[in-house]
């Protein structure tokens, strides 16, 4: 689906593991020296993306992200010419790197049940990290400005033909691919997780009804127990057909 991806959803890594926020401490020892082995291009965005998640969007200015990146302001201004380029930039930057985290995930985890599990530590990570900040940071701007959503669309479109594939795989491999829509599926998973991201980011977490994160997260690990529970008991239902087909 969308960033994030319902199943990753959509979710940030947290300091120390997200492919941006890992080097944070390193790069900023570092930002200063242009020489280094990290890309000019990786420190511009990783600052641009640090300071989207600390300032939202509207408080980010192109000197506040070259302070950051260690590098001249008119440097971004060649680069990206706008501070509305740089932060599409970025939302693509951030963004492929969860989609490849995402696709490994699926090629490792081995059963849906597994990828479900998985994937809600993925969205914990994202949350406290503030990729799910960033995300809806930049769709807010979308609802006024035809650029950036069309951007936001086409990311989400990739996430939620992630989890169309994943769930037409899966339910091929227990044999009930005639049962369900992997296209509703795939709109269920994202509903959750964006009515989840939604409510957290609109309430903060205040510990007491839709601003209590905990909830929300294990709403999501319901949604994926209830799924297991549809899938069992169509599979319960092929199998009585096929045993009274044979008596």
């Amino acid at each position: 689906m969308s960033r994030r991806n319902p199943l990753s959803a959509g979710g940030a890594f947290p300091a120390d593991t997200h492919p941006v926020h890992r080097r944070k401490r390193h790069l900023r020892r570092r930002a200063r020296h242009p020489a280094d082995s990290v890309s000019t291009r990786d420190r511009i965005l990783e600052a641009a993306y640090r300071t989207l998640v600390e300032l939202g969007y509207t408080q980010v200015s192109m000197r506040r992200i070259a302070e950051e990146a260690g590098v001249n302001q008119s440097l971004l201004h060649y680069y990206y010419g706008s501070k509305e380029n740089l932060m599409l930039e970025v939302l693509q930057y951030v963004n492929d790197q969860l989609i490849a985290r995402q696709r490994k995930m699926y090629a490792e985890a081995g059963s849906f049940e597994a990828i479900w599990d998985r994937a809600l530590e993925y969205f914990k990570e994202d949350v406290r990290s503030g990729f799910v900040r960033a995300l809806w940071e930049l769709w807010a701007q979308g609802l006024s400005n035809p650029r950036i959503k069309r951007r936001w669309v086409e990311i989400a479109g990739q996430w939620h033909d992630l989890v169309v594939g994943l769930a037409r795989q899966a339910l091929e491999e227990r044999g009930i691919s005639g049962e369900y829509d992997p296209e509703v599926i795939a709109s269920v998973i994202a509903d959750v997780y964006y009515g989840a991201e939604v409510n957290i980011l609109a309430f903060g977490d205040t510990t007491v009804g839709l601003g209590n994160t905990d909830v929300h997260f294990e709403a999501v690990r319901l949604i994926g127990t209830m799924f297991r529970r549809l899938v069992l008991d169509a599979e319960r239902k092929r199998l009585g057909e096929t045993a009274a087909a044979d008596s």
